[in-house]
């Protein structure tokens, strides 16, 4: 490992390791600035900073966006320990010597990360109830956070099973996307038949278990291979297989498929309904949870204007109205 400087590390805090993560995650800078709110000039200059301190590039930028370094793979686990440490405690400083109501915590998948910031601070503003918002990822301990008031709501594929914690389904996929590289040969006829020829790429955070991929039912009753490309667990490496192969994906979220658009040489469009409804006949997709606390007399801690703006956000995260 290069020599790390430590009185370097002194100086970097818990947004630049928040950025490290993300940025691996995702593998663009550009999304990571929309999840974060910031300028992309704020994610360049806090990855300058980890690259100083360990004296590593972290990232090498490819056509698809940043691939990670051996040494950063190496740090991912552990700053991603530290950053999750870090919240914990910083939650409970701040639920003791604050009002909770002036900062809201969510968890989400990372699809449905995207824009939803944003989303949630236009609609603080729109009822003049001023918050400052704080997105994490989904991950295991969620559930814990929410029922130990250190998260103010999660958003989920599964059902939340635990005292004091209200799930809610919001929606199901009703729509499926096709990403592959521009001048894929799939183009020509983009349907069922012809997409199950090619290599499938599975994103690991999806409304289907991987093991339980549509398409894979699909070629399993139509007597056909199923290919398998790779599970990946972040959309920048999906980008990256895209590109780089003849493999394609399918997608639930229209977040997602919007996101691969900004990709220079991806396409991605919406499959019609009769393909979608034939796929589903196989495998129905997971449900859309949002996950809430409530009191002893089952009433929703919640403010009523975030319920309605994150559910509004998971419908058009799906592509749905409303």
């Amino acid at each position: 490992m290069p020599t790390t400087n430590i009185d370097k590390l002194k100086d970097i805090n818990l947004f630049v390791i928040r950025v490290f993560c993300l940025v691996f995650q995702h593998g663009n800078s550009i999304a990571v600035a929309s999840i974060l709110d910031v300028p992309p000039s704020k994610i360049s200059r806090s990855l300058n900073a980890l690259r100083q301190s360990f004296s590593d590039p972290l990232f090498i930028r490819r056509q698809h966006g940043f691939e990670p370094t051996p040494l950063s793979c190496r740090l991912y686990p552990i700053l991603c320990r530290l950053l999750g440490e870090s919240e914990s405690v910083a939650a409970i400083s701040h639920y003791q010597e604050m009002d909770q109501h002036q900062n809201l915590h969510i968890a989400t998948p990372p699809q449905l990360a995207i824009n939803l910031i944003q989303r949630v601070r236009r609609a603080s503003e729109s009822h003049d109830d001023p918050h400052s918002v704080h997105l994490r990822m989904f991950h295991d301990s969620s559930l814990d956070d929410l029922a130990a008031n250190r998260t103010d709501a999660v958003i989920s594929f599964t059902p939340a099973e635990r005292d004091g914690v209200i799930s809610k389904a919001i929606a199901s996929p009703k729509k499926v996307y096709l990403v592959a590289r521009e001048n894929h040969p799939v183009w020509d006829n983009p349907v069922l038949e012809e997409i199950a020829r090619y290599p499938q790429i599975l994103y690991g955070n999806s409304c289907y278990p991987n093991s339980q991929s549509p398409m894979k039912f699909y070629c399993r009753r139509r007597g056909l291979p199923f290919k398998l490309d790779s599970i990946a667990s972040d959309m920048g490496s999906v980008a990256h297989s895209l590109l780089e192969s003849d493999a394609l994906s399918l997608l639930e979220f229209a977040s997602c498929a919007n996101f691969f658009r900004e990709f220079k040489g991806i396409q991605a469009i919406q499959l019609c309904s009769k393909q979608f409804d034939e796929l589903v006949t196989y495998k129905t997709p997971k449900t859309v949870y949002l996950w809430l606390r409530h009191d002893s007399e089952r009433r929703v801690t919640t403010p009523y204007w975030l319920q309605q703006t994150l559910e509004q956000h998971i419908r058009h995260s799906l592509g749905l109205t409303g």
